[in-house]
């Protein structure tokens, strides 16, 4: 029931209070409120944000492809905007999408939105499900295992490019 009422905030059907309203009933837990889950810029990780902006030096588009509530959406938009990162902030919600993320059609509108096909886009998470789905549609994947990682590796696939 938790996992389903997830489902229903991530695709919009649900707000940030009521998800904590039912999470706090389903585990009997009187001291789940709002602000259990609620987000704001602290949230982001700076060392992720400056590593992104020195992508664009590469000229590289960085997307967010996730599910993504209104709150977390509202969150990561409003940062983008101060401090401009990322060209497609998205999530079957903001895509207008009734469905969940990992399906053909998500992922389609999101390389539609970013103006990519999925040949060009390189797609990075720590969700073992999410690496596999990806593959499954013919993306290259990268398995995220921290900021360390993840620039050693993108350093290597862009000097690959780059002398290709």
């Amino acid at each position: 029931e938790i996992y389903d009422a997830i489902q229903k905030y991530y695709s919009g059907d649900m707000t940030l209070d009521d998800l904590t309203g039912t999470i706090r009933y389903k585990l009997g837990s009187k001291d789940i409120d709002q602000s259990t889950f609620k987000l704001n810029s602290n949230s982001i990780s700076p060392e992720i944000a400056n590593f992104m902006m020195t992508l664009h030096g590469h000229f590289v588009k960085v997307g967010v492809l996730a599910n993504l509530g209104q709150q977390e959406y509202d969150l990561l938009k409003d940062f983008n905007d101060k401090n401009p990162i990322i060209e497609i902030v998205a999530s079957p919600l903001s895509l207008s999408l009734k469905m969940p993320l990992l399906t053909q059609e998500v992922f389609s509108k999101a390389f539609e939105s970013i103006g990519e096909t999925a040949d060009t886009c390189l797609y990075i998470s720590g969700n073992p499900y999410h690496l596999a789905f990806a593959k499954v549609i013919g993306l290259q994947i990268l398995h995220f295992e921290g900021l360390q990682h993840l620039e050693a590796n993108l350093e290597q696939i862009l000097s690959q490019d780059i002398t290709s």
